[in-house]
């Protein structure tokens, strides 16, 4: 009699956790709708926004021609700038830059290379797309024009118009005509 009631527990036991998982199933499938109404509707509000105030058809880009007028202002063979190196929010030293101002992390040759799982250079006419059966290409490190790996400090470089080259790792201001100043340039060294 016993393991009668302990198997009709036990048949009670499984269909009161059934049922509260339906009932978790049901809650949950309650809570769809809601959500999938309520997707709709800010679907439906950002359509309007969208034809009531439509992306305007621009003929002429302000940005792009700054971007322009930057390019060519330095891009001329003689041009001379001027550099304001900058530290603490003192003008540390002034220079007239032969060309331009450049980034220790610019090259002149990628820094990477394609190769394939061996290592050799990717010969593949469209190295990025896949073709059945066709070794891979893989982007690795490629060495600079001095055959050295890595990158560089983060900073500028430039050459003077005595034709010195000079680095930086701090602020500066560079502009194509010097500025007025109402502090004089200073040079601090610090003493351990």
């Amino acid at each position: 009699m016993n393991k009668k009631f302990a198997f009709l527990g036990l048949a009670a036991l499984v269909v009161v956790l059934t049922g509260a998982g339906c009932m978790e199933t049901a809650a949950s499938t309650a809570a769809a709708p809601s959500y999938q109404t309520e997707s709709k509707s800010i679907e439906q509000v950002q359509q309007d926004l969208i034809a009531a105030v439509p992306i305007p058809a621009l003929s002429t880009s302000q940005e792009r021609e700054t971007i322009v007028k930057r390019a060519t202002t330095f891009d001329g063979q003689n041009k001379v700038g001027y550099l304001y190196l900058v530290s603490y929010g003192r003008v540390m030293a002034f220079y007239t830059v032969d060309g331009k101002v450049s980034s220790l992390n610019s090259f002149v040759s990628p820094s990477e290379k394609l190769v394939d799982s061996n290592g050799a250079p990717c010969t593949r006419k469209n190295s990025y797309a896949y073709e059945a059966g066709a070794d891979p290409c893989y982007a690795v490190e490629a060495p600079d024009i001095d055959g050295a790996y890595g990158e560089n400090d983060g900073g500028i470089f430039f050459f003077n118009t005595d034709g010195v080259y000079v680095e930086w790792h701090g602020d500066y201001l560079f502009v194509d005509e010097p500025l007025q100043f109402t502090t004089a340039p200073e040079l601090v060294r610090e003493i351990k």
